[in-house]
């Protein structure tokens, strides 16, 4: 999650993550991250009643619905 955030892509190269600026991963982007985190379980197990957490984290859908919503949060606005 936070490669998306800090790099604002959908799929971040190497050479992205490299150029990251980590003192901009500070704790209140950690907590929004969370917070972006549980919605996206609470949402998922409302749709899903035969699958867990565990297997519902494994999904390749929930990983692009997760990083979808990271991408395109308007709260994730991190200065460069």
């Amino acid at each position: 999650m936070s490669s998306y955030a800090l790099t604002h892509l959908r799929q971040p190269t190497m050479r992205d993550l490299l150029n990251v600026d980590l003192d901009r991963l500070s704790n209140e982007l950690m907590v929004r991250m969370v917070g972006t985190l549980e919605q996206n379980f609470k949402s998922a197990l409302r749709r899903s009643k035969a699958g867990g957490v565990d297997r519902i984290a494994r999904t390749s859908v929930f990983t692009t619905a997760l990083r979808q919503d990271v991408v395109s949060q308007s709260r994730y606005h991190i200065k460069r």
